[in-house]
Formats: structure tokens, sequence, C-alpha cells
């Protein structure tokens, strides 16, 4: 049984891992998709992080069949104020196709892989992505929307999908919203999802917000003390960008791998240990909420409920070697990553 974390001031419980969908799309054969998931949830993870902007559209459909399963098991998430474009939706229709394409051809693959965080990401990501806005209407139609999509009569945590790069209209009629949906049950919680640097700004203009939802990795401070302690936290990316970036630093300094390797009582060359390692520190930081994980590999699942099990027996002496860890890394390479 993984660790559970409950959601601070919402009711809300689940288990410490959670599975993002963000990605899920990059697998294209939907019986790997749907492996995935279950793959998920038999590794004891049982939150799943989906929104309408996912796989062009199409990730809320993917997860409903999933979820009218399991539904009192699981806990999910999904958002509002970015979906695609007539163009996104037409693209989600080939995917496959244009995913095999992208494959030979990596600059432009990366260029994609940049505009999936949305219309404020340049050129092609204004082309499939728009925003509808932050405002009671927008959320309304968002929230009728994923319920007919999810095929669920509610949503346990409801977020404002990235609302630093738009404008929060009308910000009271809003909240009422949302906080009159809570009440029906129809939402468990709300809160916002967006950079961590701009998240308390948002947040005291929304008041209420009870979640934040941020990326957090071993090279990037952690907001969950200070600013938002009194709200509960879901964080992603813990490996996104840190896992590259180490094993270059690794793959370059053999014997700073092996230093390492003894120092942390880890053997940082395999792949599987490092992710743990990474995903395991990610959770000792937030303990206000799950950390998201994700892979187009279903075995890896595994690996991400190995991590919750090890971080609830990680001390604060081995976590401060990580940082230590973390650091070393920064610094040699400091090119990589923009700074010294």
């Amino acid at each position: 049984m993984l660790p559970t974390r409950e959601l601070a001031g919402t009711g809300v419980k689940t288990s410490a891992i959670g599975f993002g969908c963000a990605g899920l799309f990059l697998i294209p054969e939907r019986n790997v998709r749907r492996l995935a998931l279950d793959a998920a949830y038999d590794a004891g993870l049982r939150h799943f992080d989906v929104a309408p902007m996912y796989g062009l559209g199409l990730a809320e459909a993917e997860l409903a069949p999933f979820l009218s399963r399991r539904r009192a098991d699981v806990t999910v998430t999904t958002k509002f104020g970015i979906e695609p474009t007539a163009a996104g939706r037409a693209i989600a229709r080939v995917q496959r196709p244009v995913r095999a394409f992208l494959a030979k051809r990596p600059a432009i693959g990366e260029e994609m892989k940049a505009a999936a965080e949305g219309p404020h990401s340049g050129a092609v990501g204004r082309l499939i992505y728009a925003s509808s806005g932050y405002h009671r209407q927008s959320a309304q139609r968002s929230l009728e929307r994923s319920l007919r999509t999810l095929k669920t009569d509610y949503i346990d945590i409801f977020l404002l999908h990235d609302p630093t790069g738009g404008v929060i209209t009308e910000a009271p009629n809003l909240v009422e919203y949302l906080e009159d949906q809570r009440r029906l049950g129809r939402i468990r919680c709300w809160g916002v999802t967006g950079p961590p640097a701009e998240l308390p700004d948002v947040i005291n203009i929304l008041g209420k917000a009870a979640v934040a939802q941020f990326r957090d990795d071993i090279f990037a401070p952690s907001i969950t003390d200070g600013q938002l302690s009194d709200r509960a936290a879901i964080t992603y990316g813990a490996l996104a960008q840190a896992l590259p970036l180490i094993r270059r630093f690794l793959a370059e300094s053999p014997e700073a791998s092996r230093v390492w390797s003894e120092r942390l009582g880890i053997d940082l060359a395999d792949a599987a240990s490092l992710a743990k390692m990474l995903l395991a520190a990610a959770l000792r930081r937030n303990l206000a909420g799950p950390v998201l994980f994700s892979s187009t590999r279903p075995e890896r699942a595994q690996v991400a409920a190995e991590a919750a099990i090890l971080s609830a027996q990680m001390s604060d002496t081995e976590l401060a070697k990580i940082s230590e860890f973390a650091v070393a890394v920064r610094r040699a390479c400091a090119e990589m990553i923009g700074t010294a």
C-alpha cells in the first residue's frame, strides 16, 4: 500500500504519487496508453491529472473508460482556461502519423514540445491552443464539458490552467461559481496551476483557492513553504528536466559518478535508481499533496511506487545529501541551465 497525502483543508485524500496524463498521447497505440493507466493503478497510484488541452483535446475521453471502472478508488484533477484550437483538434485526429513524422525531425519535435506548454509558448503554441478565459462562463462551460467527457458526476480538483499569462476577469463572480460548485459536490476543491514565481499573486487575487499546482525539481526552489504553506500543493516535473541533465553530468564525469554513488548509497548509473531518488526527494519537498509522475513506459509506474515508499524512509540527512548533489551538478553544468 502506497503512502497517502491529504490535501490540507479540502477533505481530499489520495496516493502520494499521482499519474500525469499530459504526455499520454506520446504513446501512439491506444492499447499501450490503456496499459500505462492500468499499470499506474496496479502499482498503487490513485490520482490522475488531466486537462482539456492534453492530447489536443482527446485525453479526457481517453481517461473516461479507465475512470468508470474505478471512480470510487481514484481522484482526478482537470482544468479550465486553455483549450485546443480547431487546428489543434484537426491535428489530434492524425496524431499517430504526425508523431512519426516528428520522430524523424528532432528540431521540429522540440518546437512542438515547447508549444505543448500552451498558447503563450510561441507561434506554434498559438496555432494549436487558445485561452478560453478565466471567468465564470469559461469555468462553467469547461466543467460541464469535462463532466460529460470524463463520464463522472464530480471532479475532485478543478484548476485554473496557467492563468498567469491571461487575465482573470470578474474574479469575485468566478470564485462565487467555483464555491457554489464545491458546495453542490460537483467539484471537491479548486485552485490554480502555473509557474511557481507567479502563483502567489494569482492566488491572492482569487482568495479562496485551496490548491496550488506547480513544477518542482531539485534545481528549482520549492514554494511549499512560506507563501503557500496554508494551501494544499501538487507538484510535477521532478524528472523532466533534472533527469537528462544529471545523466549528462554523470556521463561526462565518471569519477564524480562513482563518488556520488558511494555518498548517496545508490548506483547513479542505474536509470531506475536515479529516477526513484529524484521522485523520493520531490515527495519529501512536498508534504502538502501528491507528486505527479508521467512516463510512456508502463513498467516505470512501479519505480514511482517504490519512490513513494522510499520517501517515507528517507532521513533529513539523506535529503540534505541529495541537495548537495544537486548543487554539484548545477555548478558543473552551469552553461546548460543558464546559471552559475
